[in-house]
């Protein structure tokens, strides 16, 4: 009996959880071709093809789906990240030119990545933390200007945001990303002969999308 309710159990989550995923892709399907603001519960439940309880029996809000989404696309991002291999040195630098990319070569994601509310106290997310870190230890070090860590998070966190939305208007010229990265740690107050060797190191790999969770739907 024991046996039989735990897969009741284990059942229940894993519907849960799909209905979840598909509330969400839908809201990051339909964010592809217009403002996240001006999405509505309607327009969601038509796209996921569930009822307007079904919506509210997980989220209270359209806002509150999309705060969910964009956390879980931190997680999802940072996690497909661990992966990757790059250099030691510099390594958040180094991701920041490769999510950069991935955003242009996968435009459902960039689009929606460059409306999410990333900047407004949510740099706690979990694809920040290591950008975050090394950003105050190079403020601790001289490297980087003295300025709150938050306002060094959000110069370039905003840069990389700005050059994904430039990327997807027009294709600017090839490595517009690793000039992107550069200019923002000029900006922070680093060398620029180190901005230039940090933001030309050849990186030849590129992060590959899991097969499961709300970006594995993408990657089908």
């Amino acid at each position: 009996m024991r046996k039989v309710q735990d897969h009741r159990v284990r059942v229940a989550a894993e519907r849960r959880e799909e209905m979840r995923n598909c509330l969400l892709f839908s809201a990051m399907s339909l964010a592809s071709d217009k403002s996240i603001h001006d999405i509505d519960v309607e327009e969601i439940i038509a796209h996921a093809q569930v009822s307007r309880g079904t919506f509210y029996k997980y989220y209270a809000s359209v806002p509150r789906l999309f705060e969910d989404l964009a956390a879980q696309l931190s997680e999802d991002i940072s996690r497909a990240t661990e992966t990757v291999r790059i250099p030691r040195d510099d390594k958040s630098m180094h991701l920041a030119r490769l999510i950069m990319r991935l955003l242009v070569d996968v435009p459902v994601l960039g689009k929606l990545f460059i409306q999410l509310p990333w900047l407004n106290q949510n740099s706690s997310l979990d694809a920040f933390q290591t950008l975050r870190r090394d950003i105050e230890q190079g403020i601790k070090e001289g490297l980087f200007e003295k300025l709150p860590v938050a306002i060094g998070l959000n110069l370039m966190i905003g840069s990389m945001i700005g050059g994904i939305h430039t990327m997807l208007l027009k294709p600017p010229s090839k490595g517009y990303e690793d000039k992107v990265v550069r200019q923002a740690l000029v900006g922070l107050g680093l060398d620029a002969k180190a901005a230039d060797k940090i933001s030309t190191t050849p990186l030849t790999n590129k992060i590959a999308l899991p097969t499961t969770g709300i970006l594995g739907k993408i990657a089908r």
